[in-house]
């Protein structure tokens, strides 16, 4: 069983990545910012999280003695239980979709049979403000806290430059009695003070509490909800945060429920399941997000500073990890990451990696980077049967666009393709890449698949010679020959020179899975033993992206489990993976061979998404009646169908 210290909920909105189980605080929230290009995070101290529950019973508190019961609702939203004379207390944390904000509610009960004085409420500390792109940075603004004028005993914290840049207010049903304090100030009852204010510099605590105390007959249930709300300024917070209140946070809790019922993956093993269904709904809420500046889709590789590639996008990560995952969860969604791969990040496609606006935040081509629209496109295609997407002018131009980058990659006599980095980022020894160039050979397939769909024949043929061409070049230059007999080089120079090795994050092991030769294959076969083998583990030369056998006494790459589920070894790789301890159940990047704990890359979000899909192809888990399409018109009464679908969530409505 998985020991679990954090809980990740969160939204298109807003992100809660550490939900801590002792004593169900929330230590940090953060957010998608367009014009700073980041993730911002709002951190709290290391004596007090951002935002926590209080619950004193005639004087002595209830939450501190790491007595509560934690679960998870439909897989993603925290929930704690205390049951401890004269109370029982429940808590849930529920991130409502469409939603900029939370809410954090509490129900107790007197299980005595005599009155009881309770306090309830919440109490935080707002420390830290990090900028998180790739690196973390704190930011040097100032922090401001007050009761608010336009809503009276409303507390809202709120960050300054020159002028407002975002806020967070705190709504409580019922109302209760709220107090602020800054770095210079003792906390005090703000609420007799309509004008109190104080603020706190970089690093400095902001502190706030919002309570109550009252008498609590016997068998009696009182709930009480706080519902936080983000925005650009006061008045928008507070507008977040009252909105959900006018829905209920019953009626809110039960729709999100509802939503994550109807997207979860099915499959008779429980640990799988659940492995499945976390990563599934991290990747799909992590993964992506609506900036609050722009209220624009931002695609990103991770959603929490603890990762390294945190605000940044990655066409591999975002179209070939994330993205299949999330067709499982939403075909429609999937659509709009799709669309933005081809417009927003297109300008820059195959470079290592962009900011969320697609300007070049790494430079350095990577071949197999530069496919990945193409690939992603078709199966989107293949699994919606959605034609209309291979009409859109914009797509239309993207693939134009990375066949003409792929046209200046080519080498002059021969048909191969150089790139600068490998799929991992490292600098290739060599300019010609294996598993890069099949990659390309993979996306010019694509290509003749999806122009025959819409009956465009040259091309379709242009595309097919081209791609039979290079799949023999591949097979007369990386053939080599390796210790258990004729296998694929890693890469090659065409002067003679090779170099054996495998890299995860684009691995020879997934030749057959991009059904570029069979898994009977001798070359295959040979190259297979080889990367499984100690020989591998000997001559790997960077033991982060080296992970050796799943049996191994050093690190282990996730991205090497995930590839073996799809490379045809499920049993062993699906058995680790059960009692694997992961990132408190969320994908990393490596993790320890015995214990599965996390080592490096942490709260990997697109990383979750190709663990999700690999678990559920490799497995054949039931996907969601959500990821199927339905189609309104027979084959043969349009060219393509169905039309358009709806972008995102379900079109709002006044009331849940």
């Amino acid at each position: 069983m998985r020991v679990i210290n954090r809980l990740s909920t969160g939204n298109e909105f807003i992100s809660i990545p550490d939900v801590l189980v002792l004593n169900a605080g929330i230590q940090d929230i953060g957010f998608v910012y367009e014009a700073f290009r980041a993730c911002i995070e709002l951190h709290g101290s290391e004596e007090r999280p951002f935002l926590q529950p209080i619950l004193e019973v005639n004087d002595r508190s209830f939450l501190e003695d790491g007595d509560l019961e934690w679960s998870r609702i439909s897989y993603w939203i925290p929930k704690f239980a205390l049951i401890k004379p004269p109370i029982k207390a429940e808590m849930h944390i529920s991130a409502p979709p469409d939603r900029r904000g939370f809410v954090y509610a509490i129900t107790v009960t007197n299980t005595s049979e005599l009155p009881i004085t309770v306090k309830i409420g919440w109490r935080g500390c707002w420390e830290r403000t990090h900028h998180a792109a790739n690196l973390s940075k704190l930011m040097v603004g100032m922090k401001h806290a007050s009761i608010s004028h336009y809503r009276p005993g409303v507390p809202v914290v709120e960050y300054r430059g020159h002028v407002p840049l975002f806020a967070v207010a705190f709504v409580a049903d019922p109302p209760l009695k709220a107090k602020v304090a800054g770095e210079s100030t003792d906390s005090e009852d703000s609420s007799k003070k309509p004008d109190y204010y104080c603020h706190a510099g970089p690093g400095k605590p902001l502190s706030y509490e919002l309570t109550d105390e009252f008498l609590l007959e016997p068998n009696n249930i009182r709930d009480f909800a706080l519902y936080v709300g983000i925005g650009l300024e006061e008045v928008s917070a507070i507008g977040s945060a009252e909105e959900m209140k006018l829905q209920g946070w019953k009626r809110l809790l039960a729709s999100l429920q509802s939503w994550l019922d109807a997207r979860t993956i099915e499959h008779e093993d429980e640990a799988l399941k659940e492995l499945a269904n976390i990563n599934s709904f991290y990747n799909y809420f992590y993964s992506q997000a609506v900036a609050l500046d722009t209220e624009e889709l931002t695609v990103v590789s991770a959603r929490s500073a603890k990762n390294d590639a945190c605000a940044s996008y990655r066409d591999r990560d975002a179209l070939l990890w994330s993205l299949p995952a999330v067709l499982q969860v939403n075909w429609s969604q999937a659509r709009r990451m799709l669309l933005h791969g081809f417009t927003v990040q297109l300008s820059n496609v195959g470079v290592r990696s962009r900011y969320i606006n697609g300007i070049v935040l790494e430079p350095g081509m990577q071949l197999d980077q530069l496919c990945a629209p193409i690939h992603a496109l078709r199966h989107y295609v293949e699994v919606t049967g959605d034609m209309s997407v291979l009409f859109d002018r914009r797509v239309q131009h993207g693939i134009n666009t990375i066949q003409q980058t792929l046209a200046a990659l080519r080498h002059p006599k021969v048909q191969l393709f150089e790139t600068l980095l490998l799929p991992s980022g490292r600098l290739s020894k060599l300019p010609y890449v294996c598993y890069s160039n099949v990659m390309v050979w993979r996306a010019l397939k694509d290509l003749t698949w999806l122009y025959e769909r819409i009956r465009d024949v040259d091309r379709s043929l242009e595309a097919e010679e081209l791609a039979e061409r290079i799949r023999i070049t591949i097979l007369g230059h990386f053939i080599v020959d390796g210790p258990f007999g004729k296998m694929f080089a890693q890469s090659v120079d065409l002067e003679g020179n090779h170099e054996l090795g495998d890299d995860p994050s684009g691995s020879l092991l997934l030749l057959p899975f991009y059904e570029f030769c069979s898994a009977d294959d001798p070359v295959y076969k040979h190259t297979a033993q080889w990367i499984r083998s100690e020989l591998y583990s000997c001559s790997a030369n960077d033991s982060d992206q080296a992970s050796q056998s799943l049996d191994g006494s050093s690190g282990l790459s996730l991205v090497r489990i995930v590839n073996e589920l799809l490379a045809g070894s499920k049993e062993l790789a699906s058995d680790f993976l059960r009692r694997a301890q992961l990132d408190d159940g969320i994908a990393c990047e490596v993790v320890d061979p015995g214990t599965g704990t996390a080592i490096k890359g942490r709260a990997y979000a697109s990383l979750g998404g190709y663990l999700a899909f690999g678990l559920t192809t490799a497995l054949r888990m039931r996907l969601p009646a959500t990821a199927r399409v339905t189609q309104s018109r027979r084959p043969s009464e349009a060219l393509y169908q169905p039309p358009p679908p709806e972008a995102g969530w379900v079109p709002k409505k006044a009331r849940l």
